[in-house]
């Protein structure tokens, strides 16, 4: 490991980001619920009662409301990030949570595909295909469904898309984890500002009503060539583009610590934040029909 290239090395480390925070994934499987028939609803939560969460944390916990349903919606789409810390930590799969498109910033922010290995790409397909093996028991499927309720998440945050090369940064900035940026809570990191976008709600009926608002600003009809769309790389492709035009917009490639947000930016990263949950929880929606309801 000590001839290997120090730049090379913290390339292909695992990066441990978070995406969308708790509230932002619970807004995401809120408006994916509700994309569903009374149905198809419960045999999803009746699938998620075979996760091996389900006895010792999800049935147990007091923070979810009086929806059981939806709560379990809301168990599955935070797991794999619950699943970073122990006793959950066997299901931890921290490579799966996105993927590097690399901006070259010092070639004119030229963009180089990923380099080969376990993303959020590849994995999100195979968690999907495994839900129509015969083979895979229900609580196989019950883990894989957790993982595309929270990769339908994941790669809505446009910052698990890519990572940003420059002079000040050879190695990579690993999603905005490696730039110091401004935010409510002081100084702390371009990834976890993005994260923490819509904020921090854990109320139930905070979280609902939070889905709604983003609901009537970006009503499903309103997003019909962009819910054409089911592929996960296109997906990718729409965060790496926003990456582009918006997360790093006026942020200077060679500066690793900001201590102001440039002006204006706050603005359009909470109105692409919001479009981006939007556009999430209808996709999400779809693609939970699709798994339960095999041929339909």
């Amino acid at each position: 490991m000590r001839l290997i290239p120090l730049a090379i090395v913290l390339i292909l480390l695992p990066t441990p980001t978070f995406a969308w925070n708790g509230t932002g994934h619970k807004v995401i499987a809120t408006i994916a619920y509700r994309q569903l028939d009374p149905q198809t609803r419960q045999k999803i939560a009746e699938l998620l009662k075979k996760h091996p969460a389900y006895v010792d944390l999800w049935a147990v916990h007091a923070d979810n409301g009086g929806n059981a349903a939806l709560s379990l919606f809301w168990d599955a789409s935070i797991f794999p990030d619950v699943a970073r810390r122990e006793p959950w930590k066997k299901y931890d799969r921290s490579t799966e949570h996105y993927v590097n498109f690399r901006i070259m910033a010092e070639e004119g922010n030229k963009v180089e595909p990923p380099l080969d290995g376990e993303n959020v790409l590849n994995s999100y397909v195979a968690h999907v295909r495994s839900m129509t093996d015969p083979k895979t028991s229900d609580t196989d499927k019950a883990l894989h469904l957790s993982w595309i309720f929270h990769q339908a998440g994941d790669i809505h945050q446009p910052l698990h898309a890519v990572a940003r090369f420059s002079k000040a940064i050879p190695e990579g900035d690993r999603g905005g984890n490696e730039v110091g940026f401004p935010s409510a809570r002081g100084i702390g990191n371009l990834h976890s500002y993005w994260d923490s976008l819509l904020g921090r709600a854990e109320d139930p009926a905070e979280l609902e009503k939070l889905a709604d608002a983003i609901v009537a600003e970006h009503p499903k009809d309103g997003l019909a060539a962009e819910l054409a769309k089911m592929n996960i790389s296109d997906w990718a492709q729409e965060s790496v583009s926003l990456s582009l035009s918006t997360v790093y917009r006026n942020l200077d490639p060679n500066i690793r610590r900001f201590a102001d947000r440039p002006i204006g930016y706050e603005a359009d990263a909470v109105r692409v934040a919001r479009k981006r949950i939007a556009l999430a929880g209808y996709r999400l929606g779809e693609e939970l029909r699709r798994a339960v309801n095999p041929g339909k």
